[in-house]
């Protein structure tokens, strides 16, 4: 219940303390004569146009206004609201908030629903700070507050990324007396939930009920979604059976959050039995039910089960979506069958239903996989034709293509297009370019690249550094190798990563620093970055290839304890390294059973083969 707050309290020096002692308005006047007609006309992006049953446009509201002011008698301040509120539906905030000046100046006093409208504005303007002053001049004007405004003051607060403050705002008004609504506490913990906090939005859940306040469907479903997103999927379903233990029915929002997650933890089968307890709840499915199955069923190579989920979608009365198609046509792409989800994506075109950047971009991906790199390139060209702009993603992709194609003129025209469209390429598109030119012994090029990443605003990072070690290691040359990785290691916002350490061991092994090599594979752990398949096997290479197999060996029981097992290169080298009569011992069948040796049906050719390559 809201109730009078005195203009003595701790609330009244509130507005004070973050600098806010007037009732601001963006504009001021001379007069209330002053026409807002001439605002609007210097306002170009104020809408024009509205839905507003009262009127049709902002211009035909603004002229009723300027009439009003000028009768004698005037209207009542309740017209002058209706008014301000049809230019708030109109989106026309900063006109609203002119014409509330405007009133004022003309003498009418505020009540509680101008000032609701007032605080509505700011918010909405992003002017949140001056949502305090509208409560400032409620408590100078002995007026109470209500459930409306102070959610709409939080809402804003938290809109604005400032969640602390806004939880901060509640646990003030309540040891004043005012306790907020279930709206207010699910706004807090949607807010937590959006900046990563979903422990902290998931225990204010759990005290709504001491604070005096029951959550309903939308405060579980914005934990529910936040926890699946968070891959915390088992804690979600927990959750979710709190809530029905709570007798609070679970709507729609709240199934497509789990279905999500459990699609994302690949358990399709679990998430088509959420579906069909919806069914059976007479909770039916919608169009982002089914979409988010038949994305699940396309990332997972089924495209037969997509389009059965798809079926099933038409037939209850759905009709699929850009989303939908999309990812139908990713499930093509992915088992390289073009023509098909190039056959797909004109359907959508005919459907006019129009492709979005994400379609294209699905397209593009896959001509620039399989080497199509022409038609690439038209989807490119249509995409500017229709003024529907490329992402860095389209471009990136289409850099890349060009790149393992060898076509690296075309490829650096795709750099000058993205430039010429306002599209900064990021690490990703550069990294590309990187690999490209190691891969083709370029790296005096390279390295100039990377300078110049470096000078750039957006620096290099960790995957970079990989690239270029990895080229210059294998092109010997080892000091530049060297200082690369001290680079790295200097670097006050990077560090070397798993696969860092993996190349600069891989690269002292094969220039003969093995002894340093074991020495760095052993700091690997101290500096928090544990060793994997990879690094293991890179190390082990060293010791066989300098006939030392007892490191070897003892590497190699250590390996396979933490449940890493041996590459192609590794089986190679110690057969010819070992006895005959040795390779029935248990550790070598070990590793000649493991995984990666049931994978691959190896000979002794590719064995052979094996024992030339790099890093894995």
């Amino acid at each position: 219940m809201a109730r009078i707050i005195h203009r003595n309290c701790s609330w009244f020096h509130w507005g004070r303390q973050a600098g806010i002692t007037e009732f601001p308005y963006p504009y001021s006047s001379a007069s209330a004569a002053a026409t807002l007609s001439t605002y609007i006309a210097s306002n170009p992006t104020a809408p024009r146009t509205s839905n507003s049953a009262t009127f049709a446009s902002v211009d035909d509201a603004l002229d009723s206004f300027n009439r009003m002011l000028l009768m004698n008698p005037r209207p009542s301040i309740v017209k002058f609201s209706q008014l301000v509120n049809s230019l708030m539906r109109m989106n026309a905030f900063d006109a609203a908030l002119y014409a509330s000046k405007q009133m004022e100046v003309a003498g009418f006093h505020h009540d509680l629903h101008t000032l609701s409208m007032l605080l509505r504005c700011f918010c909405k303007l992003g002017r949140v700070d001056f949502g305090y002053s509208v409560l400032g001049n409620a408590l100078k004007l002995g007026i109470q507050f209500d459930d409306v405004m102070l959610s709409t003051l939080i809402d804003g607060l938290c809109k604005d990324g400032r969640v602390i403050e806004a939880a901060s705002l509640v646990h003030k008004i309540r040891i004043l007396g005012y306790h907020p609504d279930a709206f207010s506490y699910t706004t807090i913990i949607d807010g937590l939930c959006t900046l990563g906090q979903t422990s902290a939005g998931l225990e204010l859940l759990k005290n709504m009920k001491e604070l005096g306040c029951q959550p309903d469907v939308v405060s579980y479903s914005i934990v529910i979604s936040s926890l699946c997103k968070d891959g915390m999927v088992s804690k979600a379903f927990d959750v979710f059976s709190e809530m029905k233990d709570e007798k609070i029915q679970p709507d729609v929002v709240a199934y497509n959050s789990l279905i999500a997650g459990l699609c994302i933890s690949s358990t399709i089968n679990e998430a088509m039995k959420l579906l069909n307890e919806m069914v059976e709840r007479k909770i039916m499915p919608d169009t982002v039910s089914y979409s988010t199955l038949v994305d699940a069923f396309c990332k997972e190579g089924n495209v037969l089960g997509a389009k059965v989920i798809l079926k099933v979608m038409i037939h209850r009365g759905f009709l699929p979506d850009v989303i939908t198609y999309t990812s139908l046509m990713n499930g093509y792409c992915l088992r390289n069958e073009l023509d098909k989800a190039r056959k797909l994506f004109d359907f959508i075109v005919s459907k006019r239903c129009e492709p979005n950047v994400y379609c294209y971009n699905i397209m593009i991906h896959g001509y620039c996989n399989n080497g199509r790199m022409d038609e690439a390139e038209e989807l490119l060209n249509d995409m500017l034709e229709k003024d529907l702009a490329p992402d860095t993603v389209t471009y990136t992709t289409m850099l890349n293509g060009f790149c393992q194609a060898g076509r690296l003129k075309d490829a650096q025209q795709i750099l000058k297009k993205m430039s010429g469209q306002g599209c900064s390429p990021d690490n990703v598109t550069y990294n590309s370019l990187l690999d490209y030119l190691c891969r083709q012994g370029k790296l005096d090029g390279a390295l100039a690249l990377f300078q110049v990443i470096d000078n750039s605003s957006l620096k290099s990072n960790v995957a970079g550094y990989n690239i270029l070690m990895d080229g210059l290691w294998k092109a010997g040359r080892e000091k530049e190798a060297r200082e690369m990785f001290s680079r790295l290691s200097r670097d006050k916002f990077l560090q070397p990563d798993t696969r860092a350490y993996t190349i600069t061991v891989d690269g002292l092994c094969r220039q003969g620093f093995v002894d340093e090599a074991y020495d760095l594979f052993r700091k690997m752990e101290g500096d928090s970055c544990l060793p994997d398949s990879c690094s293991y096997n890179v190390i082990i290479h060293g010791f066989l290839r300098h006939k030392d197999p007892l490191e070897a060996i003892g590497l190699i029981h250590e390996m396979v304890s933490k449940g890493f097992s041996a590459d192609a290169t590794t089986m190679s080298l110690l057969i010819e390294l070992l006895p005959k009569n040795q390779l029935d011992h248990p550790i070598f069948q070990k590793l000649l059973n493991g995984p990666d040796m049931k994978t691959h049906k190896i000979g002794s050719t590719d064995l052979s083969a094996a024992a030339t390559q790099g890093t894995c």
